[in-house]
């Protein structure tokens, strides 16, 4: 635990902008960056030694908080046994068996088959993948395309950038895929269906499956919370519709649930709350709670049989070095056991009901706030010019920016923006006092950016 010197912390600022390429990296934004030193629980100190409330789970994942010895002395201690074991075909390690058995008994029902990654980006890339290895040995070599929907993200490779319907992210980066398409709103269709809280509904995936021809696509992804996107959660019979129409039109369906994962919502996994089961499942993230990398896509029993009865002509060629990395397997192993044994999933239901609640005790009716969400222990709301002019998408420029300001620089709550959309997702680990800091700090800043 360390507290810098102004000189110390100078130099330090002088190297991360000579030397640090960060993520979505635009150079001014980093001039005077908040450089962290610590952490403890949900509270994260900087070098300074101010102490924040970590209001996103760092970047969702954080989900057991931060300062944990439990999972350094697993590290620790699988690293003095076992720096790295191949896993590629005819070798496997001990925990990396225990978690896929671990995992696969944690999810849907149907899902068998565990293939491990570093990243959830890697995750949604193999199973995009997979979806397409899987029609082709079904003989339908047609099935190349995947649907994703608009204002989501799947993560920073090529494949999983053109998935994301953001097109921020894809200025610069293109020509993407012409595989990937996405949803959109239909012309002249009636929607009898509840929308998303951004205004989605299950007609627009019809919609998209009838422009592409069913019969050449492999997949249809979706978050069930579009997390980096703005926090958008879904209407309750939305996926139930989706499930249908993906069987109708022999679709397989990928939730991507690497933020959703490992009880965010509430639940362990969250189509769990509308009795909707995927093809594929991909996770990252809270699987180690981000003390070290990994990920995974799970796949059903009938994808896992079909990849277990190959041709010989017809090996799953995908691989990564560290996939299935006995490390992180050991970390993932003690994580989850620490958000069983402590009931995290339990208290995500019940605290996420009180940021909720309070958010919108706090800012219901507020002129320049509209459409406050949250499923479980994530949650967002939506910064306007006009509450009662405007819809969710008419937003006032760079109000958010200053509310996130605000939140970090006075109430001492760290948390992300999307445009307009403030968003929260803290740690499961999170109690009352800690919740109602953070809903104080918010509506502080809303009040003093809005001046209402």
């Amino acid at each position: 635990m360390t507290t810098l010197d102004e000189a110390a912390i100078a130099n330090l600022v002088r190297d991360d902008l000579a030397h640090l390429i960060h993520p979505q990296y635009y150079a001014p934004d980093h001039e005077s960056p908040v450089i962290f030193d610590h952490g403890e629980g949900v509270w994260l100190t900087d070098v300074r030694g101010k102490r924040y409330i970590d209001g996103l789970a760092s970047l969702w994942n954080v989900a057991v908080g931060h300062g944990r010895t439990e999972l350094a002395e697993a590290a620790a201690e699988q690293m003095k046994k076992l720096a790295f074991a191949n896993s590629y075909t005819g070798f496997s390690n001990v925990p990396a068996i225990q978690l896929a058995a671990k995992v696969a008994d944690l999810v849907y029902e149907d899902l068998t088959g565990v293939f491990f990654t570093n990243s959830g980006s890697e995750s949604n890339e193999g199973a995009f993948k997979a979806a397409r290895f899987y029609w082709n040995l079904r003989g339908k070599p047609m099935k190349t395309r995947i649907i994703a929907r608009e204002r989501a993200y799947h993560g920073g490779t090529l494949a999983t950038t053109a998935m994301t319907g953001l097109p921020a992210f894809w200025k610069y980066f293109g020509p993407f895929l012409p595989e990937v398409v996405h949803t959109r709103r239909p012309d002249n269709i009636e929607c009898d269906c509840a929308p998303n809280t951004d205004g989605e509904c299950a007609h627009w995936l019809e919609a998209a499956i009838e422009r592409e021809g069913a019969e050449n696509i492999a997949a249809f992804i979706a978050e069930p919370v579009k997390g980096a996107g703005g926090v958008w959660t879904p209407a309750d019979d939305y996926f139930v519709k989706i499930r249908e129409i993906c069987d109708r039109n022999e679709v397989l369906f990928i939730a991507d649930e690497v933020i959703t994962g490992f009880g965010r919502t509430g639940k362990w996994f969250a189509l769990e709350r509308y009795g909707v089961q995927p093809d594929i499942l991909s996770i990252a993230k809270a699987i180690t709670s981000g003390y070290v990398p990994m990920g995974a896509f799970i796949v059903s029993e009938q994808i896992m049989s079909a990849l277990q009865q190959l041709p010989s002509d017809a090996r799953f060629m995908h691989a990564y070095t560290n996939s299935a990395h006995p490390t992180a397997a050991a970390v993932g192993l003690r994580n989850l056991r620490i958000i069983e044994e402590e009931r995290l999933v339990e208290n995500a239901a019940t605290m996420g009901d009180r940021l909720g609640g309070g958010l919108r005790r706090a800012l219901g009716g507020h002129a320049h706030v509209t459409n406050i969400r949250n499923l479980g222990l994530i949650a967002g709301f939506s910064l306007v010019k006009d509450a009662e002019a405007a819809t969710s998408y008419e937003v006032s420029e760079g109000i958010g920016r200053q509310v996130a300001r605000h939140m970090r620089e006075e109430g001492g709550v760290i948390t992300r923006f999307v445009g307009d959309q403030i968003v929260l997702a803290p740690p499961l680990v999170i109690a009352t006092a800690e919740v109602d800091q953070i809903v104080g700090a918010i509506e502080a800043a809303v009040r003093s950016v809005t001046g209402n």
